[in-house]
This record gives C-alpha cells, structure tokens and sequence, in this order.
C-alpha cells in the first residue's frame, strides 16, 4: 500500500514539475555584473559536506548569509536538530506540488547561481530545482537538462574539481 500511494504521489509531482516547463519563459537572461548569492540544493545520499562550498563562497568574496544550501534528506531521521531550517524531504512537498516554510523561503530567495549538486532523477530534488528563483543553474550531466543552464560532465564526489570547474566558468560568465 505504502509503495502504491509513493507512487501515485511522485506521479502527480511529476505532472506537476512538467506542467512548469510549459510556462513561458524570457528567452534573453541578463546575468548581471557580478554573484552576490549562490543558493544550493545538496542530496545528503553524495556524502558531500555542506562546509565544503564555503570555499566558493570565499572566491567570490560572499558572505555566508549570501550563500544558502538545502540538503535533501530521504528520511527525516537523517535530519539532526541543528539542520532542520537547512534540510528537506519529501513530505515538505505535497502531492500538488506546494511546498513548506523552509522550501518556500528557499526557493522565493533570488539567486545569481542556483546549483543543482545530486546525481540521481528524484522528483523531489528536480521539482525544487524548478520552483527556484534563480539567473543561471548548474548541475550535473546525467539529469534532466531542462534544468541547468550549465552542465558539467564530472564526478559528483569530486567535490574539488566541480569547484575549479564552476568556478572557473562562472567566472567567464560574470565578467
């Protein structure tokens, strides 16, 4: 039964997350002249330290109140108390597609630099993704590339070379 109604639930989402696509959208982005906030979607299942974006945020002379990561986190037993205005999981979405206090705030926060870091296709983490106020994403290669405006063929637990990489094309971007 449990498996039924999960499924029905990620079914509806998913009808929802693509009906998003559907609205019209500005095809000319102007990305401005310099990054002041960097927002971070994270799945905890990669094993990647939140701490270690901080390095990204140095380069680009950020304070941390401008650099914001949410983790997504399958079970909310994996979500300890001093992470839970941080974290996520699938029961803060419903089955229409709205979304808690914590994503709602998340995702209506205006970013420069929205990045996609999770490797697998869950609904849950490409919903938000969509629902993000954002200038440009990036993310990683074997995910739906309706989402990200750059997309790096990389390692997901090569945390440093995603960096460099990043980095270096933001860098480009924002010039």
């Amino acid at each position: 039964m449990f498996l039924m109604r999960n499924w029905f639930r990620n079914f509806i989402l998913n009808r929802v997350y693509l009906n998003s696509y559907k609205k019209p959208v500005s095809t000319r982005r102007r990305y401005g002249d310099t990054i002041r906030t960097i927002s971070i979607i994270l799945d905890n299942n990669l094993g990647i330290d939140k701490d270690k974006f901080n390095k990204m945020a140095e380069l680009f002379d950020l304070s941390q109140k401008n650099m914001m990561v949410l983790t997504y986190c399958k079970s909310p037993d994996q979500i300890s108390d001093s992470d839970i205005n941080n974290c996520f999981t699938s029961k803060d979405i419903s089955n229409m597609g709205i979304v808690n206090g914590v994503l709602k705030k998340f995702c209506a926060k205006k970013a420069d630099v929205l990045i996609n870091y999770y490797n697998r296709n869950d609904i849950n983490l490409k919903y938000i993704s969509s629902k993000c106020n954002k200038n440009i994403s990036i993310g990683f290669n074997n995910i739906d590339h309706e989402l990200n405006d750059l997309i790096l063929d990389i390692d997901p637990k090569s945390i440093d070379l995603f960096m460099d990489e990043c980095v270096k094309y933001l860098k480009t971007i924002y010039s």
